[in-house]
This record gives structure tokens, C-alpha cells and sequence, in this order.
């Protein structure tokens, strides 16, 4: 088959891991695969996704709502998939899913699928949630089927009526989880974490995040000077990049906390970076399936994490995690200082972390999930 892959962005996160993945396994069995990406994306993943599948840039294509651009990219994809003959338009992230929809639509494309990564539609404004829900449940009228990261993020488009439950699937996110079993930390550790000559490692609190607003490193950092005030010492590590790291960085300098909150930027071994910690962290405002929870969980790290619909799909709260409110980032913050200085229940939440079934997010299990959903979807 031909089988057209959509996203509004091409960075690294999540959900495009996923989606190259996908695209890599369809590859090896045969198929024709395109990923088509707009605006924003990474020279270095786009060339590195272009070794096996082809990739098409759709410049009209950005995240913000931009009627011009919007209307223009919907045409040029709907042109674009007639002269490819897709057979199927896999849309994911949800501008995307919106505008590849429409235009698989309009050309008429035999079997149209949307991938729910996140839910756009989960701790936003009710004129947003109004919005995004109306989109989805015009598009889910032309949608064979949806293919969701977790059981949670399908019973919530349940909930809210989009699309009939025959038409969910569930494929869980895939990942390497090997390589996040009994990790080492990496050889620059010292550096990292700025302890010099023979001092030990101090408390550590770590959060592997893309940088942008709903996974909200601002306002932790703006928290975390009162949360962490009775350790006699620590640190808290970000790994990742994006559009909010140069403001974390600046906020992080106004607070003379430079020696204590360490940025780690894109890391080839997020999993070393993982092994420093004591305490994991994920403070995001929306998620689908947050992968990086299975990997803390895989490591056997306890995890502070804001309850979100998905995240009990991996971890549970006082048996492998500390939950706090979806909308109270200094409770997350305040958590993970309690949790740095109670070495009982750090080794407590640690065994329920290693206890988790984490090989259910392998690549082969999410592949062989998607090939039924596909099988299914297009009887």
C-alpha cells in the first residue's frame, strides 16, 4: 500500500518517535511510505527519517490557527495525496489531524486513520474545549478509524462522542525500554550536576521534557526555591530543548540558582540522564500517553507526575508515583522535595516502579497492535 503519515511538526518528541517507528516497520514490510510534515521541524530528524521513507515538507502547514495558511494547506495536501494514490492518510497531532483529514477527504482517499496522541481538547478553556471538540467530531463524520496511545485517551473521546467505539484501537507508544533497564549515569555526571573533586551526588530531581508551555518547567522553577528550602543540598536536571528553554535559563539566573538547576539539552542517552535521578519528574498541563513515564518506570525511578488522563495507565499514585493536581504545579514541586528527603518511600515507590509490566510499550507489541487496528479498520 501506499500509506501517507501526517504531522503539523517534525521535532523530536513523542509522538513523532511513534510515528517513525510506525512508518519504519511498514517500510520493512513492503510498503510505500510518505511522511508529510509542515513548518516546524528538525533538519536532523527529517534526514534521518528520509533513509527509509520519503518525507514532504507542506510549508502552509503551522501549529497556530491561521486561516490562509490553514485553507491552503488542506489543498495542497489534498493535490499532494491524489497524485501520491495514497491508500491511506495516517494523521497525527491534532492540527494535523484536523487539516490531513479534511484533505484525505476531499481526494477521496480510501481508508482515512487518526492518531490520538494527546487530547487538545483536556485542561483548556471552555471556548478552546468548544472548539476542538466541534473539529473532532466533524472529522471523526470522515475517519475510519482512530488508533489511541492508552485506554484512558480512547475513553475519553468516548466520552466526549467522538467517533463510535468500534471505530477505537488502542497501540500503546513504543519505545526501546531495554536501553532503560539498570542504566549507568553518564561520564559527564560531575559536570552535569556541577559537584567538584570527591563530593557525592546530592539529592537529584530530573525532568526529561521537551521545552514548551503545557509541560510547564516555568512555573516549577518558579516553585521550587520553597519546595526544595529544607534540603541542605540538591539539584533538579532538565533534559530536552524547545521554544521556553532560553526563558527557564533566564528565570533560573534571576534566581541566583544556577548552581543548582542544571540544563542538560538534547541528550542521545536520555537513559543515563534518568539513572542520576532520585525523583523523576513530568508536570505537563495535557499528554496522550507520556512515554517518558515508562521509561522512569523501566529504570525503577519514582516519579511526581500532575494526574492526567493516561498517566495511571503506567504508573499508580503511592505505589509507583506521587500524583498531584493536573493544575497545581508547585504541589508537584512541593512532592518531589518531600520525596528527595524520605529515603523510605523513595525505596518504596522505586519497587513499584520495577514492578511494572514496561516491555508492553516495545516496538514489536505497538506494531503488531497497529497492523490489527489496520487489518480491522479496513474491512
Amino acid at each position: 500500500m501506499i500509506i501517507v503519515h501526517v504531522l503539523t511538526r517534525f521535532l523530536r518528541g513523542g509522538s513523532e518517535e511513534n510515528t517513525l517507528t510506525t512508518c519504519r516497520a511498514q517500510a520493512a514490510a513492503g510498503h510505500d511510505v510518505v511522511v508529510v510534515h509542515g513548518r516546524d521541524f528538525d533538519p536532523a530528524l527529517q534526514a534521518e527519517a528520509a533513509e527509509t521513507v520519503r518525507v514532504i515538507e507542506i510549508s502552509s502547514m503551522v501549529h497556530p490557527i491561521s486561516p490562509a495558511n490553514d485553507i491552503a494547506a488542506v489543498i495542497t495536501m489534498s493535490a499532494l495525496f491524489r497524485k501520491l494514490g495514497a491508500h491511506v492518510v495516517h494523521t497525527h497531532q491534532s492540527k494535523a489531524g484536523i487539516l490531513g483529514r479534511s484533505a484525505a477527504a476531499l481526494a477521496k482517499t480510501p481508508t482515512v486513520i487518526h492518531g490520538v496522541h494527546i487530547l487538545p481538547f483536556v485542561n483548556v478553556g471552555k471556548a478552546q474545549e468548544l472548539i476542538y471538540v466541534a473539529a473532532e467530531r466533524f472529522c471523526s463524520t470522515f475517519t475510519d478509524g482512530f488508533i489511541n496511545v492508552s485506554p484512558s485517551v480512547r475513553d475519553i473521546c468516548l466520552q466526549y462522542k467522538i467517533g463510535k467505539p468500534s471505530k477505537h484501537f488502542v497501540a500503546f507508544s513504543a519505545m526501546n525500554v531495554d536501553r532503560f533497564k539498570s542504566p549507568a549515569p553518564p561520564a559527564d555526571w560531575r559536570e552535569l550536576l556541577n559537584v567538584m573533586g570527591a563530593q557525592k551526588r546530592p539529592p537529584t530531581a530530573i525532568m526529561l521534557a521537551s521545552f514548551e508551555p503545557r509541560k510547564r518547567q516555568l512555573e516549577l522553577i518558579q516553585a521550587i526555591p520553597e519546595a526544595f528550602a529544607g534540603l541542605p543540598d540538591w539539584r533538579l536536571v532538565f533534559a530536552g530543548v524547545g521554544e521556553t528553554e532560553d526563558e527557564a535559563k533566564a528565570l533560573v539566573k534571576r534566581l541566583g540558582l544556577e548552581d543548582k538547576i542544571r540544563f542538560a539539552g538534547f541528550r542521545k542517552d536520555p537513559e543515563a540522564i534518568i539513572a542520576l535521578a532520585d525523583v523523576c519528574l513530568l508536570t505537563s498541563m495535557r499528554e496522550g500517553l507520556p512515554r517518558v513515564l515508562v521509561q522512569y518506570a523501566a529504570a525503577g525511578k519514582p516519579s511526581v507526575v500532575s494526574r492526567l488522563p493516561g498517566v495511571e495507565d503506567v504508573v499508580r499514585d503511592g505505589v509507583s508515583a506521587v500524583l498531584t493536581p493536573a493544575d497545581d504545579v508547585a504541589a508537584a514541586a512541593k512532592a518531589a522535595g518531600a520525596l528527595l528527603a524520605d529515603k523510605a518511600l523513595l525505596e518504596q515507590l522505586s519497587k513499584g516502579a520495577l514492578a511494572i509490566d514496561v516491555d508492553a510499550w516495545s516496538p514489536r507489541s505497538m506494531n503488531a497492535a497497529i497492523d490489527n487496528a489496520y487489518s480491522d479498520i479496513m474491512k
